[in-house]
């Protein structure tokens, strides 16, 4: 049998040993640390842009006249200790017996709160409607969530004692935000004695956990990286504000709860927990059907009656 024919040696047609190319797998792992980095970049930018948005101040003009809350209205201003001016209006009565202090909740101002202010005002209290900072036309600064704006509380304080009027007869009245704040305060602050706190959170991280995600627009997972930027980048940290850790420092001092049993904000397990933990100088009262900082617009008249009734049972005269 004849052999094949040879291919004379040199000829071009006849090849070497194959070298294995570098695989698709060895060049994606090479490409692996860049791309881990340029997520991590993005993740880190994007909470950034996250963490800005959501502690941005939300300074707006007044929206309505203060004159509808009392013709005697007057423009009202005070000096934070860290350097910032917080504005509002001073509604007095003749003889300055009693104040009433209205503290708004997030990204709201006085106003909210104007038609709650007119309907004691009418039962002979004096008011403050003001801005926290970074609110209305307070001037602007980062939301911190009860953080510094414990300092605006201060501010408020030092003026009522300069205007003559004595802790035992300043009643506060605050809603969401502005009710945790007078909490966190009031835990070393006994100047604060009588307080209605409607829709107050007592665990922000808890509370964080469920509705970061509704404010950012992004998936939950993005939650540790704003966090973590709000802290290092803007100076506002959450972890630690849980007013009902220090609610047991609020003692023997009269203090009235108000809470929507249908509250999609701060669910009333919270308030559950929190009247718990304030003991039996709470008072509770859990609304059924009643969203977020909604009772006075759901039952004006016995909102109204039930907050007057328990300043005037407990503020001195």
């Amino acid at each position: 049998m004849d052999s094949p024919p040879q291919a004379p040696p040199g000829d071009p047609r006849v090849a070497g040993p194959v070298r294995p190319r570098r695989s698709a797998f060895r060049r994606l792992r090479a490409l692996a640390p860049a791309v881990l980095v340029l997520l991590v970049l993005a993740y880190f930018g994007i909470s950034y842009l996250a963490a800005d948005l959501l502690t941005r101040p939300t300074n707006h003009a007044d929206a309505i006249d203060a004159r509808l809350v009392s013709p005697r209205a007057v423009a009202w201003s005070s000096r934070t200790a860290d350097g910032l001016t917080l504005r509002g209006w001073y509604c007095p009565t003749q003889g300055h017996r009693r104040l009433i202090v209205l503290v708004h909740g997030m990204g709201a101002s006085w106003d909210k709160m104007a038609a709650i202010g007119r309907a004691l005002h009418g039962r002979g209290y004096s008011i403050l409607l003001f801005d926290l900072r970074g609110h209305g036309r307070s001037d602007p600064a980062r939301l911190s969530m009860g953080r510094r704006e414990r300092e605006d509380i201060r501010a408020v304080l030092a003026w009522a004692g300069a205007e003559g009027y004595t802790p035992d007869r300043i009643g506060w009245l605050g809603h969401s935000l502005g009710a945790s704040t007078l909490l966190l305060e009031a835990a070393r602050n006994p100047d604060i004695q009588v307080a209605v706190m409607d829709s107050p959170f007592g665990d922000l991280p808890d509370l964080l956990d469920r509705q970061l995600p509704k404010h950012s627009h992004l998936p939950r997972w993005f939650n540790p990286g704003i966090l973590f930027v709000a802290h290092r980048a803007f100076g506002v940290r959450t972890d630690d504000l849980r007013p009902i850790r220090l609610a047991s420092a609020w003692g023997t001092r009269p203090l009235l709860l108000i809470h929507g049993e249908s509250d999609s904000i701060v669910p009333v397990r919270q308030a559950y927990a929190l009247a718990d933990a304030l003991g039996p100088a709470c008072e509770s009262i859990v609304l059924p059907g009643v969203e977020h900082v909604r009772a006075f617009r759901a039952n004006p008249s016995g909102y109204v009656s039930r907050v007057d009734g328990f300043f005037d049972e407990h503020l001195a005269r």
